[in-house]
């Protein structure tokens, strides 16, 4: 009868948790690139197919992989795929498992892990550069972990540190909802990912061989200095190999004003020309 009970309630938290996990990451569906540009590829991750771009496939620099943020796609990030292969890169860009075109459910921050794995493996490069956004800043640094001394470089713009870290924001700005929803949130991710469900960065971080640049908004809400940020704990990292560089300027210190300016469709400077002078360090 105890052994029952225990069940029923496991299953409850997984049905629970699994309707508020959906809820809560909603992947963007239906991206298009419109202009004819690059290779349109796809590959597996898991049992899931997902959809990827390669611009300037002749590229001699190296290849970076671009990860996207959350609830964003492939394409807001046009202007720093084109700004990267103007500089001689190849650069892959693919949707997440449950965004875009790509097949497959979204569950966790630690899909983004796996799908940049799977994209590396895909690739087949000896060597590749990592730069993401957000929960792909965070995916990226993750990364490092598992692509090991395949990662030549990672940049990454307002990362926050783990996973439950972004969630329990995220919770808060939902007032009692969102605490009575993490009751069931956080052993759903335990369910499905295990130990890792809320690896911290600042592990991989630590562990690291290679450079490793942070950009970060001073004003950024969503990923705060003084909240989910990596910089927050920033006192417990003990690589050698990070920079990290504050942007303040009003316009460009926001979550995502740190890569796009409100109206624009291009780089922000603010931020591109720390990006650029990071990557001719490691090249």
């Amino acid at each position: 009868m105890t052994l029952l009970i225990v069940l029923l309630v496991i299953i409850v938290f997984f049905v629970i948790g699994f309707f508020l996990n959906k809820a809560l990451f909603m992947p963007e569906k239906g991206v298009e690139w419109t202009e004819n540009e690059g290779e349109v590829v796809s590959f597996t991750s898991g049992k899931n197919t997902l959809e990827g771009r390669v611009i300037n496939k002749e590229g001699k620099k190296g290849t970076i992989i671009f990860a996207h943020g959350m609830g964003l796609s492939s394409r807001y990030y046009r202007p720093e795929v084109l700004h990267f292969a103007s500089l001689g890169y190849k650069v892959f860009i693919f949707e997440y498992r449950g965004y875009g075109k790509s097949t497959g459910t979204f569950l966790g921050f630690r899909d983004v892990v796996k799908d940049i794995v799977s994209a590396s493996s895909f690739l087949g490069d000896d060597s590749v550069i990592l730069v993401g956004h957000s929960m792909g800043g965070y995916g990226v640094l993750s990364s490092i972990d598992e692509l090991k001394d395949k990662v030549k470089g990672v940049v990454a713009y307002a990362p926050f540190r783990s996973p439950f870290t972004a969630m329990n924001v995220c919770a808060m700005r939902m007032g009692i909802v969102g605490r009575i929803a993490e009751v069931f949130l956080f052993p759903f991710q335990y369910l499905i990912y295990g130990y890792k469900a809320n690896k911290s960065a600042i592990h991989a971080i630590n562990n690291a061989k290679c450079s490793m640049l942070i950009i970060q908004g001073t004003n950024d809400k969503e990923v705060a200095v003084d909240g989910c940020s990596v910089v927050k704990k920033k006192d417990k990292i003990t690589s050698s190999l990070l920079d990290i560089k504050y942007i303040e300027k009003e316009e460009s210190n926001g979550h995502v004003s740190i890569v796009r300016q409100k109206g624009s469709q291009s780089v922000n400077e603010d931020t591109m020309v720390f990006t650029d002078e990071f990557l001719k360090k490691i090249n």
